[in-house]
């Protein structure tokens, strides 16, 4: 005879639980955008050092990338078929998004301006994290697709 849990929690039904579920994903964003503010803030407006915050960003980051990639693995977004196309064109859009944070960050609101050669030493750093972290969700799309496909055999 079963009986019934003490926790309300997982007596809910189905409705109630995806309720439940999309307040949490709700507050777990505007709790990763939050602390990104944070982090900006600290950087740039209180003229912080990295080292005084690095902590917090380095949370965030494996976080995010984690999240995104469970994402991926468990089917939460779907990927139908990786295509060259698509994964080129977010791999770009993700390097003129780092590029431009990067110029940004060192040649308007550091001190001294980078030269270009320091620049181009920080884009090279872009494009190759850039790269390890495409190649990381899509190792996990494809692990993700794989075991749907076993699922569903």
């Amino acid at each position: 005879m079963k009986t019934k849990n003490k926790n309300p929690f997982f007596n809910l039904d189905e409705r109630n639980k995806q309720v439940a579920y999309r307040i949490m994903a709700i507050m777990y964003l505007l709790t990763i955008v939050a602390m990104q503010a944070i982090v900006i803030y600290r950087q740039f407006v209180l003229g912080q050092e990295l080292r005084d915050f690095e902590d917090i960003a380095i949370i965030m980051t494996v976080n995010s990338l984690f999240l995104i990639s469970a994402l991926l693995y468990f089917g939460a977004i779907p990927v139908r078929k990786l295509q060259i196309k698509s994964i080129v064109l977010i791999y770009l859009l993700l390097v003129v998004l780092g590029s431009l944070f990067t110029y940004a960050k060192y040649n308007i609101f550091a001190g001294p301006s980078l030269t270009f050669g320091e620049l181009f030493d920080k884009l090279i750093a872009v494009y190759a994290i850039t790269g390890i972290i495409m190649l990381f969700f899509i190792l996990f799309s494809i692990l993700g697709k794989r075991k749907l496909e076993k699922e569903l055999e």
